[in-house]
């Protein structure tokens, strides 16, 4: 039986944003640039506010030994992959300025051993976009070319291989350079996915109908939650935390999920 609880609302968020768990709080992405720390019982700290900061929109996010690894993406337009310490100090590992171009920006990032995994569109209208892998150092090499797919968004490694949510409707797994659809939400009714993790061993995405969704190792799909029809809105971000899912919507929702 899914339980859906609420852990925080109000919260200023956008649909391409990410979520991240680090220790016993979640870290929302804002629109306004904030990482917010939430507790379980919906307390919120701002950790640093990057668009006061100069720096940009905060998209993908993700926890790595107690700091946060970000990509923002400003107006000027400037991009970068970011490292913020819990104490909100900010480094840069990357500037990805030149790889998303004017028209583009970067979305989604995970680990990957010791480098990081960042999703990027090159141009946003064109849907031109990439999946590349950025080292601690900030050197870039380029995995996959994903353009046939749309803009990409979050991703998640799964085994030896990395599933990127695309913007039109697949989710694509990435092997060895080569980029292949698993499944077409889109095309079975089930929505854009924006956000992609593991739970309970299978992929678990958000979707821009509202769904939260389960595709099994057959590509067969599942709803686990329909958050648009109890009036949480869109969701957006999606992170494992314990046994449990944390979810963010544009309704300005933090919730919790659980079996």
């Amino acid at each position: 039986m899914i339980q859906v609880s609420v852990i925080a609302s109000k919260l200023n968020i956008y649909t391409l944003q990410s979520v991240a768990v680090s220790k016993d709080s979640v870290i929302v992405p804002t629109l306004d640039g904030q990482l917010l720390r939430v507790t379980l019982d919906g307390k919120s700290t701002s950790i640093v506010n990057l668009v006061q900061a100069e720096l940009g929109v905060p998209f993908g996010i993700v926890e790595q030994e107690q700091d946060l690894i970000v990509t923002v993406s400003g107006y000027l337009p400037q991009h970068y992959l970011l490292r913020v310490k819990s104490d909100g100090k900010v480094e840069t590992i990357a500037d990805l300025t030149q790889r998303s171009g004017f028209y583009g920006a970067p979305f989604g990032v995970t680990l990957d051993q010791n480098s990081y995994l960042v999703t990027i569109s090159t141009d946003v209208v064109e849907s031109s976009s990439e999946l590349i892998r950025v080292s601690r150092d900030g050197k870039i090499s380029p995995i996959a070319n994903l353009t046939k797919f749309g803009n990409p968004f979050g991703l998640v490694v799964q085994n030896q291989s990395i599933v990127v949510a695309q913007s039109y409707g697949q989710l694509v797994r990435v092997e060895k350079g080569e980029a292949t659809a698993i499944v077409d939400l889109k095309a079975q009714g089930f929505g854009i996915p924006f956000d992609v993790t593991i739970w309970r061993d299978r992929l678990t995405a958000t979707t821009n109908s509202g769904l939260v969704v389960q595709v099994d190792e057959n590509g067969k799909v599942n709803t686990i939650a329909d958050l648009a029809k109890a009036k949480y809105q869109i969701p957006s971000g999606i992170a494992t935390f314990g046994k449990d899912l944390v979810v963010t919507t544009n309704g300005g929702f933090l919730l919790r999920i659980s079996a």
